[in-house]
């Protein structure tokens, strides 16, 4: 009985002091472990904004003070490259007309000198060519007034009806515009901006004269033009941009390499306060020769116009992608 009691107790003293052991062993651990954490802990990430002059010229980076400018009012305006077909057809109508009656004029003159001279000419031959030159002058005058209907003011000048019909000959396209309602176009312009919907590019337009009936949807002023050769084939969409009325608007440009898109909206970098730059949201306008307009910046403000989107790379892999400001 002696022997079991010991037994116990001794059995009760090692089982306390193996938990001492452990539990002294993990204090002791933690120790080593808590002093060494700050040794690990990440390092505050750089700005990869912040660059200074001599970075900016290693990556090539340019800035530039935006440029006043002054921009003129312009209505914008869309349509469509016509089929020249119905026009060729009633050029070559007209022609003919405008022919027979001249030989029917010349005609019915004889028949009048003769008939005058006295038993040269017989009165049923005068009354025949005066018919034959009454009625060429009615056919005339109905072929000018179908070309009046499809091409309005052009067809009674007879230089922009034979400057029109040797540029369709010559692959030019012929155009219509149309200005939407409640935008104001100058009474009589002469050249347009006309290029793809579909791109950015444009071309110049020469505007032959106001179209003589209005679209049915857009219900605005209505032009045709003629375009350049092989601008776009019969059909295709057109959008285009017109002098418009008013003042010249005075504006902020900048080169179009400075502006970078990111989700939808419009931004360029500018530099900032110890030499780091600043992403700033932009509304751009119209383009011109290379620049375009733009609201949201200032004056002073040094823009970054090359190598703005090896900054927005940088932000964005930094984990710092823009946010509207």
């Amino acid at each position: 009985m002696k022997k079991l009691a010991a037994g116990i107790i001794v059995g009760i003293a090692l089982g306390a002091g193996a938990s001492w052991f452990m539990s002294h062993r993990d204090a002791v651990d933690a120790k080593p472990r808590a002093e060494t954490a700050p040794a690990t802990a990440e390092k505050p990430k750089e700005n990869p904004l912040h660059l200074v002059a001599e970075k900016r010229k290693a990556i090539g980076l340019t800035m530039a003070k935006p440029e006043t400018g002054s921009l003129q009012p312009e209505a914008s305006a869309y349509g469509r490259v016509l089929d020249p077909a119905p026009f060729i057809a009633l050029m070559a109508d007209l022609e003919l007309a405008r022919a027979a009656l001249a030989a029917s004029t010349n005609a019915a003159t004889r028949a009048r000198e003769l008939y005058a001279a006295g038993g040269n000419g017989s009165r049923q031959n005068l009354e025949t060519a005066e018919a034959a030159e009454a009625r060429d002058r009615a056919t005339m005058a109905a072929a000018r007034a179908r070309m009046i209907a499809g091409f309005g003011r052009i067809a009674t000048e007879s230089n922009k009806l034979a400057e029109l019909s040797q540029a369709l000959e010559q692959g030019r396209a012929l155009a219509r515009l149309d200005v939407p309602a409640g935008q104001a176009v100058a009474e009589h312009p002469v050249k347009a901006k006309v290029g793809s919907i579909l791109g950015d590019e444009t071309i110049e337009a020469s505007i032959l004269g106001d179209a003589p009936v209005a679209d049915s949807q857009v219900q605005g002023r209505g032009f045709l033009a003629l375009l350049g050769q092989g601008i776009a084939p019969i059909g295709a969409a057109l959008r285009a941009t017109l002098p418009g009325v008013g003042e010249p608007i005075s504006t902020l440009l900048i080169p179009s390499s400075a502006v970078v898109y990111h989700q939808g909206s419009t931004w360029v970098y500018v530099l900032g306060e110890e030499d780091t730059f600043e992403r700033k949201l932009v509304t751009a306008g119209r383009t011109m020769a290379g620049k375009v307009a733009v609201s949201g910046i200032e004056e002073n403000d040094q823009v970054v116009t090359t190598g703005a989107g090896l900054l927005l790379s940088a932000e964005l892999q930094a984990g710092g992608a823009p946010e509207e400001k």
